[in-house]
C-alpha cells in the first residue's frame, strides 16, 4: 500500500514562493530580526513584486521611538488642558456657569471692592512681621519654614484643597510665629493645625475638616488632643481674625479684569500665575510685601513669560483708586 507523504508547511510556503519567482531565492544567513520600521525602502528590482509600496524614507528605531514619545506627550498635554478646562485645580478655581454675567453685574462696584480689600490687607492684625525670625524665633530658621510650606503644598494637593485655603494656612503660620516662640518639634503641628483652621473657614466639604485626617497625614506624630489644643492657641493668637485677602484673592480679581485672548491662553495665564504665587509662599522675604503687590508681580512675570515681546501692562487692570496709606 502506497502511503502519501504529508508535505511540511515550510515546504508548501517554499513551493508557493517558487511559483512566483522563476529561480529560488538565495539562502541568506539568519541574522538579527529587524523591526518593520528599520527595513530599507528597496533592496533590488524585484523587491516589490506582489507587495504594497514601501515608504520613500525609512524610519529608524530611534525616530519611531521619538514619534511615539511625542504622541504620548501630546495626548498627556491634551488631557491636562482638558482637566484645566473643567477645573483649573487648586490654584485658581474654575468659574461657575454664569460667571461672566455676575462679573458684569458687579462692575459698578469693582472700585469699592478693591478699596475694601486693600484696606483689609494693611490691617496690623492681618499682617505678619517681616523680621520675626530675628526678633522672636530662636529654634527655627527660614529654611525650616520653607520645608514646612512645601509640605503644606503637598497636603493641599492630597486633600484637593482650594488655593485660598493654602494661602490662608501659610498666613496663619506667619502670624502665629510673629508673636509666639515655636520649637522645632512643634513646627509641623502648627502647620497642620493652620491648614485645618483654613479648611474650616474656606472649604465646603465636611470631609476636609476632620481632625483625624490631619493627624493621619503626619503619620500620627501628633495626637488629636494636641491638634485641638494647638487650634485653640492659634485662634487665640489670631484674635479669631482668620479672614482677609490673600495673593489668590487679588490674582483672581486681576485676571478677571484682563480682557482679550481665548480660553486656552487664559488657562495658561492662570496656571502660570498660580505657580508663581505658590513659589512666593516658600520665600520668607515675600511676606514683607502686601498680597496685592505679590499678585501684581505674579501677573507681570506670567504675562511677560507667555508673551515676551508684548508689554505686560497693555490695559489697566483696575479702575483708578486712591492709594491706601501704610
Amino acid at each position: 500500500m502506497r502511503v502519501r507523504r504529508r508535505r511540511p508547511e515550510s515546504e508548501a510556503m517554499e513551493s508557493k514562493e517558487n511559483s512566483v519567482h522563476s529561480a529560488p531565492p538565495p539562502n541568506r544567513p539568519r541574522g538579527k530580526r529587524k523591526a518593520l520600521a528599520e527595513l530599507p525602502a528597496s533592496t533590488g528590482p524585484n523587491t516589490n513584486h506582489g507587495s504594497a509600496p514601501r515608504p520613500s524614507k525609512p524610519r529608524t528605531r530611534s525616530a519611531a521611538r521619538a514619534e511615539a514619545e511625542a504622541e504620548e506627550a501630546r495626548k498627556r498635554q491634551e488631557a491636562e488642558d482638558a482637566a484645566r478646562g473643567a477645573d483649573l485645580g487648586r490654584p485658581l478655581d474654575s468659574r461657575p456657569p454664569g460667571a461672566e454675567a455676575a462679573n458684569a453685574a458687579i462692575a459698578p462696584y469693582v472700585g469699592d471692592i478693591d478699596r475694601y480689600l486693600r484696606s483689609l490687607e494693611v490691617e496690623p492684625l492681618r499682617r505678619p512681621s517681616p523680621d520675626y525670625f530675628q526678633k522672636i524665633q530662636k529654634y527655627i530658621s527660614p529654611k525650616m519654614r520653607a520645608v514646612l510650606v512645601d509640605w503644606l503644598v503637598e497636603v493641599a494637593e492630597d486633600f484637593k484643597l482650594h488655593a485660598e485655603t493654602l494661602h490662608l494656612a501659610v498666613s496663619y503660620v506667619d502670624r502665629f510665629l510673629t508673636t509666639n516662640v515655636v520649637t522645632r518639634d512643634k513646627l509641623q503641628l502648627l502647620g497642620v493645625t493652620a491648614m485645618l483652621v483654613a479648611a474650616k473657614y474656606e472649604e465646603i466639604e465636611s470631609s476636609k475638616m476632620k481632625v483625624n485626617r490631619y493627624t493621619d497625614i503626619t503619620d500620627d506624630t501628633y495626637t488629636k488632643q494636641q491638634v485641638v489644643k494647638m487650634e485653640a492657641d492659634l485662634l487665640k493668637s489670631l484674635s479669631f481674625e482668620i479672614g482677609g485677602p490673600t495673593v489668590t484673592t487679588f490674582l483672581r480679581q486681576f485676571i478677571a479684569s484682563c480682557r482679550g485672548g481665548n480660553s486656552k491662553s487664559r488657562g495658561k495665564l492662570e496656571s502660570m500665575c498660580s505657580y508663581l504665587a505658590e513659589l512666593s509662599l516658600l520665600d520668607y522675604d515675600c511676606i514683607s510685601y502686601l498680597p496685592s503687590v505679590v499678585a501684581a508681580a505674579c501677573l507681570f512675570v506670567a504675562r511677560l513669560t507667555i508673551h515676551p515681546k508684548a508689554s505686560p501692562w497693555v490695559r489697566p487692570l483696575l479702575p483708578t483708586t486712591p492709594s491706601v496709606p501704610n
